[in-house]
This record gives C-alpha cells, structure tokens and sequence, in this order.
C-alpha cells in the first residue's frame, strides 16, 4: 500500500489552494438587492432610529432639566446664607443702635442733636387743603350701588342738545374759549 500523505483538518494542500478558491466562488451566486430589499433595509433603518431618537431626546431634556432644578437650588441657597446673615445682622446690638441713629434720629444720653437747617428753604405758612372737606363716604357695597342706580348730575352746560340729520355735532363755547 501506498503511503498517503497526512493532511491536516481544514487546510487546503498548497498546490490546489487556487483551485479550492476558484470552485468555492464559482458555486456561490452574486447577493444583488432588489427594490423590496432596499426598502425593507431602510424601513429597519428608520425604525432603529425611531426607536433610538426618542430615548436619546428624553435623556438630554432629563439633563438640561436637572441643570436648571441646580441653578435653582444654588439660587435659593445663596438666598438662604443672605437672609441667614441678615439676620445674624439684625440681631447684633451694635447694627440695631446704628439704624436707630440713622432712620429714627435717636440720640445717646449725654449727646447733643443738632440738626442744620438749609436758609433757602422758604418756610411754606399756607395751607394745602382749599377746606372744603368732602363727607366721609359709606361702606363699599353701597357707593357701588349708588354709583350704578344714581346717575351724575350734569351740569346746565354738559348737557348738549340732540343732533339733528345732516349736521356735524359741535361743543357750546364756553367762557374761556370766547375770552381770549
């Protein structure tokens, strides 16, 4: 018997490599797409990124809406230590002596005030009230009542005649238009 030659699993002997190759492609059909092929891949196409756009929208508006509830916690926060320091402020003693001075004048026994008075003021003696003092007026409900069941008197020159067809209404002179 002749010896055979050993060949190893899945390797092709070096003298037939090229004859292998040219019976494996020559059995294997051109992959050609047709119309419904090509939609059917771009219908899938669009359908992942349907599928992936909506997600990914959701995470950036989830993200610039924590950015913001952020902005806004930092916000309050730094109103929170103002307000804290305003009123660690308002209760020191010293800060309350100091407003007192300033916003009501207030004066430490044993201070002298004084209080420098500009001489180009005029001192006004007159008063700003012509004195006729209008009565007190009732309770709400009933100037709103009065004021929709009682109409305003008019006076003799307010009230203007009726039109007539054909003319162009015109406003009464009064004295001061005729004395000019």
């Amino acid at each position: 018997m002749a010896k055979q030659k050993k060949t190893h699993k899945g390797l092709v002997p070096v003298s037939s490599r090229e004859r292998a190759s040219e019976s494996v492609s020559a059995t294997r059909a051109p992959f050609r797409l047709g119309a419904v092929g090509i939609g059917a891949i771009a219908l899938v196409v669009l359908l992942i990124l349907f599928v992936i756009a909506i997600p990914v929208r959701n995470y950036f508006q989830l993200r610039s809406d924590i950015a913001q509830t952020e902005a806004s916690i930092e916000a309050k926060e730094q109103q929170i230590k103002q307000l804290e320091s305003d009123l660690n402020r308002y209760q020191s003693e010293a800060y309350i002596r100091e407003q007192a001075r300033l916003r009501l004048g207030v004066i430490e026994p044993g201070e002298t005030a004084f209080r420098i008075v500009d001489p180009a003021l005029d001192t006004d003696t007159s008063v700003t009230s012509d004195g006729n003092e209008e009565k007190p007026l009732g309770a709400w409900y009933e100037n709103l009542w009065d004021s929709v069941t009682k109409p305003e008197a008019l006076g003799e020159e307010e009230i203007a005649p009726p039109a007539v067809e054909g003319e162009v209404p015109t406003l009464a002179p009064t004295e001061e238009a005729t004395v000019q």
